[in-house]
């Protein structure tokens, strides 16, 4: 799309590897953004075309886009968020509506687990982001009826089966 004369939106992080990957692609201009605000920093042609970094969410996705076809002349959009981060996060949201604790698993630095967290905090008031079964508490868990559990896309199986014991055991 660059070398057809578009400038480049990311919906993303600028300092995830993944972006700066599809960045060194780019002949022309490109622009990272993380939401509307930060599109109206830049006076852009009314030629875009628009892509999301793999782990993104959805719907924040979807409001980027329509805020471009609404402001510019041609809008090319490409949903590049995997399938897989996408029915995880519609499961954790699911999820975190019903929950009284949620337990996002996960590395601190993981793009793919801080949105889930940023998913369940809207519905859940008790989420916790946790790495292993070490960081779970047990005050967590006072007057809970339903723990729910996500885990960010590269958490490995061992880990998340040792928080469930972990909880189980509580």
């Amino acid at each position: 799309m660059s070398n057809s004369g578009y400038e480049i939106i990311i919906f993303g992080d600028i300092s995830h590897p993944e972006i700066r990957g599809v960045m060194s692609y780019v002949s022309g201009n490109v622009y990272v953004v993380l939401n509307i605000d930060d599109l109206k920093k830049y006076k852009l042609s009314n030629k875009i075309a628009l892509v999301s970094q793999t782990t993104r969410n959805i719907e924040d996705f979807t409001e980027i886009a329509k805020f471009l076809i609404g402001e510019y002349k041609e809008v090319r959009v490409f949903n590049t968020i995997c399938n897989a981060t996408f029915e995880n996060q519609i499961a954790a949201e699911e999820l975190s509506r019903k929950a009284d604790v949620m337990l996002i698993i996960g590395g601190r630095e993981s793009s793919n687990t801080k949105q889930l967290l940023k998913i369940c905090e809207t519905y859940c008031q008790n989420c916790y982001h946790i790495e292993s079964a070490d960081e779970v508490k047990n005050e967590w868990f006072e007057n809970c009826q339903l723990c729910g559990i996500s885990a960010g896309a590269s958490t490995p199986d061992w880990i998340i089966n040792n928080v469930v014991e972990r909880v189980k055991n509580i």
